[in-house]
């Protein structure tokens, strides 16, 4: 379930329509990248995709590296569920804060992730389409 009313007010809050559209899109690619051979990198298709994981050195560019990864990521079955997601929209142009639980097996027990991303999108021919995924696992005491 995607909590998606805050207290929080912007501005440029996005429309209930824009945030039906990427609150789907959202969870449609979270869906593919929890299933082995779904092809979720065809929700990382427009050529100015940029994505940057959690990882040392997880920073690829364009729907041909990001292919690459996003098979990786899906071929671990890690059940990847969104919590709350806050959508802004300004023109053609949305970005959202996405709180995700990553559901994963470690040392044979469930252990749930938390993860944060950030997303940008593009409105394109009455269509939203990934522009950029920039994710982290947040840290109980930061570091900088």
């Amino acid at each position: 379930m995607i909590i998606a009313e805050i207290p929080y007010k912007s501005p440029s809050i996005a429309d209930d329509q824009t945030k039906r559209a990427l609150h789907e899109l959202i969870a449609r690619t979270l869906d593919a990248m929890s299933t082995p051979g779904s092809d979720a990198s065809s929700y990382f298709s427009n050529p100015d995709i940029a994505v940057a994981g959690s990882g040392m050195d997880e920073f690829v560019f364009g729907p041909e590296e990001v292919r690459g990864l996003a098979e990786l990521v899906s071929s671990w079955a890690m059940r990847w569920e969104p919590k709350m997601v806050v959508c802004w929209r300004r023109g053609d142009i949305a970005w959202a804060q996405i709180r995700i639980g990553v559901r994963k097996v470690e040392n044979g027990a469930e252990v749930v992730v938390n993860y944060v991303a950030t997303g940008v999108f593009a409105l394109e021919q009455d269509a939203w389409s990934w522009l950029y995924w920039g994710g982290g696992e947040p840290q109980m005491q930061a570091r900088v």
